[in-house]
């Protein structure tokens, strides 16, 4: 394979597209025009239309290789473990009605805490996170809401990863993408 091949599996690859004809549309250019950089292998052309869209792709090619697949494996690690704290949510927070609505008035709690360390969320890894967040989970001012706060506490201490909760703060769209009994997703409002 030639640099320009790879340029441009670079590119379909961050626009997530699978032809040329697609790659195209997202880069203001014609297929033809992909298939004339690849046969020319016109590795400067390419360039210059990363760079003129201002795209964050790596072009030093002796390091792409091996970044791009430790970003890909870091990327699958972090997609398991949204989908698995997701999966546990569910599981653990649709068994029955009962525990269904104490979950739905949880939500707030829940939404708060990760509100709060999402605004700073960069400045915890996987292995801080659930500290953390456990930390602030008992900081909530309780009322009314002890026994959530509690639940919620036992459900991430007993059942969730370090790396699920950071998914479950840097990455909260997945995993509350799913509709309980309620008809949609008793994360949102």
């Amino acid at each position: 394979m030639n640099e320009a091949s790879e340029l441009i599996n670079k590119l379909k690859k961050y626009y997530k597209v699978g032809t040329s004809q697609e790659l195209g549309e997202q880069i203001g250019v014609a297929k033809t025009t992909i298939s004339g950089w690849k046969q020319r292998n016109s590795v400067n052309a390419i360039r210059r239309k990363i760079y003129e869209l201002g795209l964050p792709i790596d072009l030093d090619r002796s390091s792409t290789s091996i970044d791009d697949d430790i970003n890909e494996i870091y990327s699958l690690i972090i997609d398991n473990a949204a989908y698995t704290a997701k999966q546990k949510l569910v599981w653990k927070l649709d068994n029955d009605i009962v525990t269904a609505l104490n979950a739905y008035f949880a939500k707030d709690i829940l939404k708060e805490v990760i509100n709060d360390l999402a605004s700073d969320k960069d400045k915890y890894t996987p292995e801080n996170m659930k500290d953390a967040f456990l930390e602030r989970l008992k900081g909530v001012e309780a009322g009314i809401k002890t026994k959530k706060v509690i639940l919620l506490s036992q459900l991430l201490e007993r059942y969730f990863s370090k790396l699920e909760v950071y998914a479950l703060v840097h990455y909260p769209e997945i995993v509350f993408d799913y509709a309980g009994y309620f008809g949609q997703s008793k994360f949102e409002k």
